[in-house]
């Protein structure tokens, strides 16, 4: 069995960025993107607490960004 490669920390300018903060923008960039189409197709009135369905799926959504690793 192969090991699993660890992501590495992102130098920007001497700063040293850790790979969560990466996954938690890709996870931003995904969630505009699932927002416009839920807002294109009128989803969001499904929910009786839009704001609190949209942070529970951005929570889902960077999880599997995390477990899965895109």
């Amino acid at each position: 069995m192969k090991p699993m490669n660890a992501p590495r920390d992102i130098d920007l300018g001497g700063v040293l960025v850790d790979p969560f903060v990466r996954y938690v923008f890709l996870a931003l960039v995904i969630m505009i993107a699932i927002r416009f189409v839920d807002g294109r197709l009128g989803l969001r009135s499904m929910f009786a607490n839009p704001p609190l369905a949209e942070a529970a799926l951005y929570v889902c959504i960077l999880v599997s960004l995390i477990a899965f690793w895109l």
